[in-house]
């Protein structure tokens, strides 16, 4: 079946621009195939495959759920940029919220291979719910530096991180439903 074909094609190259994210995540370094994610052309990618195959029932959902991915893997890819070209001055609380963000990107990224997000969803809810503790015990933590330039730096480079388990959360509840057509 061609639609099935073309879902599948959208489905790897959806996994490829996570792993790309993932991997310039690990090393802390932008790759070339970070930048050669092209969000746009992915999303009218799946516009031409609705338009084109008329997709039914569960690979309209598969569909549908790309084209509300995408904002939120701009999001991911936005804040994996800015956490790396900012990232100078590690601290116990952003190296914990870092190292949740890349377990959260692994996560879904395994998920999608596998094709199995049922399992992984509430491992990336969890990742989610540390991530916003860990954020809000650095608020906390960080009153106590006087250097206004060191907070609001701490601060935007921890809220990137605190971003990209929620958006992989996100992810995760549109590819549950592409998969169930649960509510989300």
């Amino acid at each position: 079946m061609i639609i099935e074909k073309k879902i599948n094609e959208l489905n790897e190259k959806f996994y490829n621009y996570i792993k790309a994210i993932e991997e310039s995540l690990q090393k802390k370094e932008l790759s070339n195939e970070f930048f050669l994610i092209d969000l746009k052309e992915f999303d009218n990618e799946v516009i031409k495959v609705i338009a084109l195959y008329h997709p039914q029932g569960e690979f309209l959902r598969e569909a549908i759920a790309f084209l509300k991915i995408t904002s939120f893997l701009a999001k991911i890819k936005k804040s994996t940029k800015g956490f790396i070209k900012k990232y100078k001055n590690p601290n116990e609380k952003i190296e914990a919220l870092y190292q949740n963000a890349l377990s959260a990107i692994t996560a879904l990224k395994l998920a999608v291979k596998s094709e199995n997000i049922e399992d992984a969803y509430s491992n990336i809810i969890s990742y989610e719910k540390i991530a916003d503790e860990l954020y809000k015990e650095l608020v906390i933590q960080i009153k106590e530096i006087e250097n206004i330039d060191e907070v609001l730096e701490t601060l935007n480079i921890a809220k990137k991180l605190e971003r990209i388990s929620d958006s992989v959360k996100t992810i995760a509840k549109y590819l549950l439903f592409a998969k169930e057509g649960i509510d989300i």
